[in-house]
């Protein structure tokens, strides 16, 4: 990062790339729940809730590589070695329900793992919001995606 770069991050940057990489290993956990669990359903409705599932893996992993930029603009590198996602994370990682036809559990995970993320982003947007301009407008892009992808899965939990 240069100089005028790091004059106007107003905070401990060590501290700013702990909570990125939180976030950084909650999006790689989130592309991979949502990608297996695409992979690993059956039954009715089935073909359905896999494109949607595919389609937030996308994201999520895109939301990823936002927050690896950020990270290495900060002088950081993102996590290198795939086990450490999990010390890092905040959400976890919730893995596909053992019944693959269970599609309401599928999608009460999703809006869990949803919820933890819109719940994080939201703390961080207060927590940057004068401090680091740059990484604010990172977390209210992610959070403003999040909302919309709750909604959208509760709106299927209602059509199931």
């Amino acid at each position: 990062m240069g100089r005028a770069g790091r004059e106007i991050v107003k905070v401990n940057v060590d501290e700013v790339l702990e909570d990125l990489l939180k976030a950084y290993a909650d999006e790689w956990l989130a592309h991979y729940q949502y990608w297996v669990t695409a992979q690993w359903i059956s039954g009715i409705d089935a073909d359905v809730l896999r494109g949607i599932l595919l389609k937030q893996s996308e994201d999520e992993l895109k939301h990823a590589e936002k927050l690896a930029r950020r990270i290495m603009q900060l002088g950081g590198k993102p996590i290198l070695n795939f086990d450490e996602l999990l010390k890092k994370s905040g959400c976890g990682y919730i893995p596909p329900p053992e019944d693959p036809t269970n599609l309401k559990q599928v999608i009460e995970d999703v809006l869990k793992s949803e919820r933890c993320a819109i719940q994080f982003y939201n703390q961080m947007i207060e927590k940057y919001r004068h401090t680091d301009v740059i990484t604010h407008e990172i977390f209210e892009e992610l959070l403003e995606d999040e909302v919309d992808d709750e909604e959208e899965w509760e709106r299927i939990l209602q059509k199931l």
